[in-house]
């Protein structure tokens, strides 16, 4: 991959990163709701299990599911599913230990970030345009190596960024019926991107 590719790399893997998604609104609802502490398994995770993913991308799982629609309509319904439990779950809540309840609860452990890369819609599509775009030609798994490690800093500073963003209103949503408010707009936000990746 010369210097060109690396630099495109870099910039696709920022702007896949800090675009809203599952990932950085589980961020910034973990760091509202639990604080900032809470969100670092998930900050880590996401980064592990999304490098494993480009790297089975790069040993040809993403173009078995290219070419199997059964398996990534699979896939895509599963994480719409998750989504849009995660989504009620959060629009029901009146307070932060209500969400800490049921599979996949929040605050999310480590393993459970890094397996939810692989329920993540918007994971496998950006899984599928690096292998699609980087990781052709010479070298694949040097290619898909270094693409992980890139996504994986990327990936890293976005979640942090985002579960910041929560935990710094944590303390004003903690006064009334702001954090109630907060979780429901999150919860419609959540759902409505998850129907979004269904559909489209």
């Amino acid at each position: 991959m010369d210097a060109d590719q690396v630099v495109a790399l870099v910039v696709f893997a920022l702007v896949g990163s800090f675009t809203p998604g599952p990932n950085n609104a589980i961020a910034t609802l973990t760091g509202a709701n639990f604080g900032m502490r809470a969100a670092v398994p998930h900050i880590l995770g996401v980064p592990f299990g999304f490098a494993s993913m480009l790297l089975a991308a790069a040993g040809g799982v993403a173009a078995v599911l290219l070419t199997h629609p059964v398996a990534a309509e699979a896939i895509r319904w599963l994480g719409t599913a998750y989504l849009l439990w995660l989504a009620w779950s959060l629009m029901r809540a009146s307070e932060s230990n209500a969400l800490a309840s049921g599979p996949f609860a929040l605050p999310l452990s480590f393993s459970q970030a890094a397996l939810f890369q692989y329920l993540n819609p918007k994971a496998w599509m950006l899984a599928a345009a690096t292998a699609g775009a980087f990781m052709a030609g010479d070298g694949p798994f040097v290619r898909g190596a270094l693409a992980a490690a890139i996504f994986a800093v990327t990936a890293f500073a976005s979640l942090v960024v985002w579960a910041a963003l929560g935990a710094s209103l944590r303390a004003w949503l903690a006064q009334g019926s702001r954090l109630r408010a907060f979780n429901v707009v999150m919860g419609l936000s959540l759902a409505i991107t998850a129907l979004w990746m269904l559909l489209r």
